[in-house]
């Protein structure tokens, strides 16, 4: 079970030449000053549901520079439509077919991180800045 799940949406547009489309919204929300950051703990999930149509040729993935060289797979879990697979997850055609997408992470060291879309790269995301001490990141009583 995820700490804390995240819905995904695409604004349509282009982000290019100043508009605000063609971007990953985390719950609605998108940093308007550049790519997004979100700050997490290590050892704690996350969960970012991407069932809405608009992510539609977006799977979203992690990796440790902003291209999809790096890519992240320990820690990290790929769903569509309950059966987990990282290659059917970025594969467009499989990832636009299914009508249940999320992917969850748990990241286990304190190096900071990127969000990207596998297709688009990292004009669509933001890094994660893996910190001690984010609120409500902890149960209550830790730290």
């Amino acid at each position: 079970m995820a700490n804390k799940t995240y819905t995904v949406t695409v604004a349509s547009g282009n982000l290019y030449g100043g508009g605000t489309g063609n971007v990953f919204y985390l719950d609605g929300v998108r940093n308007a000053t550049g790519p997004g950051t979100i700050e997490w703990v290590s050892g704690a999930t996350l969960r970012f549901e991407q069932s809405n149509s608009s992510n539609d040729f977006h799977p979203l993935i992690f990796s440790t520079n902003t291209s999809t060289s790096g890519i992240i797979s320990s820690g990290v879990t790929y769903y569509l439509d309950g059966a987990s697979n990282q290659a059917n997850y970025t594969n467009t055609t499989t990832f636009n077919a299914a009508t249940t997408r999320y992917v969850e992470i748990t990241p286990s060291s304190q190096t900071d991180f990127y969000y990207l879309c596998y297709v688009h790269g990292i004009g669509m995301g933001g890094i994660f800045d893996i910190t001690q001490n984010t609120w409500g990141a902890l149960p209550w009583g830790d730290n």
